[in-house]
């Protein structure tokens, strides 16, 4: 099963229509990107701070103080756009991988045989647009940590289910 993060898990496309020539064998579970729900509260939260920031440093020292430090706020929202969207989550039948393509290119594998939990973590607002962490660990001091992913508690269910599967 392929599955979208925008997609109903529940419905299984592959079940009805057979294998598709887009599917990867194997795969159960691929998901593209990190939460768009949590890139847009986080990124609405910084340009908050960021205005805020702006305008008190106006209002009290000078414009061309403001404006570096406005530039300076604003490398930060922008590096965690880019590293949110360089992530990719694929749960095959062996094991759960992990890919950060930002600059350099980090793929981190634990197999399903030596996962020992899986826990969820949301805040706030995470619980609030349904979207939040998972941090798989492992045998030792072995542990993958998501970034932000919708439903992230379907995601943990279907993990879960694999394990006991085996």
């Amino acid at each position: 099963m392929v599955y979208d993060s925008g997609m109903d898990p529940s419905f299984d496309k592959s079940a009805d229509q057979g294998p598709s020539k887009g599917s990867l064998d194997g795969v159960i579970l691929e998901q593209g990107r990190a939460s768009g729900r949590a890139i847009l509260v986080t990124v609405g939260i910084w340009f908050s701070v960021i205005f805020v920031v702006g305008v008190i440093t106006l209002i009290q020292i000078n414009a061309s103080i403001a404006l570096l430090l406005t530039l300076l706020l604003l490398l930060f929202p922008l590096l965690s756009f880019l590293n949110w969207v360089m992530f990719r989550i694929t749960i095959d039948s062996e094991k759960i991988q992990l890919v950060r393509t930002f600059i350099f290119r980090n793929k981190e594998s634990l197999e399903f045989n030596k996962i020992e939990g899986v826990d969820i973590a949301q805040g706030p607002f995470g619980r609030a647009f349904n979207y939040g962490r998972l941090t798989i660990s492992g045998v030792g001091i072995k542990q993958l940590r998501t970034e932000p992913i919708n439903r992230p508690d379907n995601v943990a269910q279907q993990i879960r289910a694999l394990i006991a599967q085996r």
